[in-house]
């Protein structure tokens, strides 16, 4: 009697992802091409080619490219939320001012050019240029948790006394347009090429607006 014996392939199969990793797998995949060619530039079948899975399958994760988008916004901010940065945290209760405005321009720093090319700053001046409704409603909404968290230390420091009476919302957002100019122009026309000597830049900036504050 001939007995065929089952010989296993020798080739091993990759273990198939789960749905959270096949999700961020695509959405990592949409942030280098929307980083490159644009958010207008950036199809959902570039993204599936990418990828490599279908176009159907990116449709049943996001719904549309709109739907990537606002999910990269989420992604982006999950992965280095200004919120929960221990530097900032310990500055703001510390109450060192100077400290303060210091952290939030490291934390951006080290999170906006660890990968130049593929920076989330560039998917965000892409958004305002391209599709400034989403920028609107998606990234500017979540933006917003940090200008609060500087905005709110701003008026406790007005309240104890320390600094003038000045408009809490005016300084959070002239300083982070400062910060994000900074940041721009490092991506596009590099300057300083490391956080020492950016951040070198950036006490200046700071020490004038912290000056500028105290009584």
């Amino acid at each position: 009697m001939l007995v065929i014996k089952n010989i296993k392939s020798s080739k091993k199969t990759k273990p198939r992802l789960s749905a959270l990793d096949r999700r961020y797998q695509i959405l990592e995949k949409a942030l280098e091409l929307c980083t490159e060619k644009g958010f207008a530039g950036t199809t959902l079948n570039a993204i599936a080619r990418s990828a490599k899975v279908s176009r159907a399958l990116i449709v049943q994760h996001f719904g549309s490219k709109e739907g990537v988008y606002e999910a990269l916004i989420d992604f982006l901010f999950q992965n280095h939320p200004m919120e929960n940065d221990p530097d900032i945290k310990g500055y703001i209760e510390k109450k060192d001012d100077y400290g303060v405005f210091m952290a939030f321009c490291r934390h951006s720093f080290q999170h906006m050019t660890k990968d130049r090319k593929h920076s989330p700053l560039r998917l965000i001046f892409f958004s305002m240029l391209e599709k400034p409704d989403l920028y609107e409603s998606h990234y500017k909404k979540r933006q917003m948790k940090a200008a609060v968290i500087l905005e709110n230390y701003i008026t406790m420091r007005i309240g104890e006394g320390e600094f003038k009476k000045v408009n809490p919302n005016h300084v959070a957002v002239g300083f982070f347009a400062m910060l994000t100019q900074l940041l721009i122009r490092e991506l596009t026309i590099p300057q300083f090429y490391n956080e020492k000597m950016f951040m070198a830049n950036a006490d200046t900036m700071i020490h004038l607006i912290v000056d500028g504050l105290k009584k």
